[in-house]
């Protein structure tokens, strides 16, 4: 019992760095696909992870030292269906018509072995008929694949880093394995009576879609930033004037690409969002230009603006720019942070007359 309490709590400290590297492609698939990114779908989605890696934890932890593998004698393989049948019988001390015995064959390792061989692949039958919509079938043969992997791992001395298995091979496990899939299976129409279905899931992640987050168009100008700053760097190897190759990435990047694209640049396109004119036409050189200029020449560089003008050489001109730009920043930033609380049309979009649209069908 100890060693399952000690490969659950490792799965579950090594949980947050799986999910640290799964997390962007699985909110990119997300958003393609449907749009939006559901709490519940995420959180099935993610405890599936988590119950993977922890049967994984609980087949090969604990694991022993390389030099005490190499002094293993006993064998490694146990093909004979059932046996572990008889190891309950000749194990146990169970004795069919004496109930005094059962308590103590409950606690044998013959039996909680199996029992728990059975247990740790019913969540996986659940998972693949709730979530994945999965016949019996096909969860009968996932379910023997899953222990396949499982045995052959132990097989291979957790693939070839040991020099021969430190655990058996054993065939009564495929089939406890399968069979506690099959349970899984079975048991999830009591499951579906507490979670809504897999259709209302999709329904719903489809019909949030149409909106645009903040959240998603965080994501795409994520993207763009990496784009762009690899445009930027590219630039700067050929000159290092920064005000000019700043101005050059924006011309190129925000707002040839979406003019010639019709309302895309990289990251819009990665996650479905198109920009067009309020009334849904695609945009125009003039409104795509407004939208960048306001945003990235206008809005964003004014720290830098201001930095530059504290050398520059006429103090008073100096100073009132600074107070102008020091003023429109706070004003532009105040209605940014007003769009984005109350969810209202951003100061670059009212200006360029322009809006953002979901493209998922």
């Amino acid at each position: 019992m100890q060693n399952y309490i000690f490969s659950i709590t490792a799965a579950f400290f090594t949980f947050p760095i799986i999910a640290m590297f799964f997390t962007f492609p699985y909110i990119i698939y997300q958003y393609r696909k449907y749009g939006s990114i559901l709490f519940i779908k995420a959180l099935i989605v993610y405890s599936f992870i988590l119950y993977l890696l922890t049967v994984y934890f609980l087949v090969i932890l604990p694991l022993p030292q390389i030099k005490d593998v190499i002094n293993y004698k006993g064998d490694y393989l146990q093909l004979i269906p059932f046996n572990f049948v008889n190891d309950f019988i000749n194990k146990s001390n169970f004795v069919l018509n004496n109930p005094s015995t059962y308590i103590d064959a409950l606690k044998s390792s013959s039996f909680y072995n199996t029992f728990f061989n059975i247990i740790m692949t019913i969540p996986f039958g659940i998972y693949l008929r709730y979530y994945f919509g999965l016949n019996f079938k096909k969860t009968i043969l996932y379910s023997f694949l899953l222990s396949l992997f499982f045995e052959f791992t132990q097989l291979t001395g957790l693939y070839g880093i040991y020099p021969r298995p430190y655990r058996i091979f054993d065939v009564d496990d495929l089939m406890t394995n399968t069979l506690g899939g099959s349970i899984g299976y079975l048991l999830t129409p009591l499951i579906c009576t507490i979670l809504p279905s897999r259709e209302s899931l999709e329904e719903k992640a489809y019909e949030k879609g149409k909106e645009i987050s903040y959240f998603r168009r965080f994501i795409a100008i994520s993207i763009d930033f990496i784009f762009s700053s690899f445009l930027l760097i590219f630039l700067f190897s050929i000159s290092n004037k920064f005000l000019v190759n700043y101005i050059l990435t924006i011309i190129f990047y925000f707002i040839i690409i979406p003019y010639t694209t019709k309302g895309y640049t990289i990251g819009k396109k990665v996650v479905k969002i198109k920009i067009v004119k309020e009334n849904g036409d695609n945009i125009n050189l003039i409104n795509i230009i407004i939208r960048s200029f306001s945003l990235y020449i206008l809005y964003i560089p004014i720290p830098l603006y201001i930095i530059y003008l504290f050398s520059f050489n006429n103090f008073l001109i100096s100073i009132l720019l600074i107070f102008v730009l020091f003023i429109l920043f706070i004003y532009l930033s105040f209605n940014l942070l007003f769009g984005l609380l109350f969810k209202r049309k951003l100061f670059y979009e009212k200006y360029s007359q322009t809006k953002q649209i979901s493209t998922v069908i």
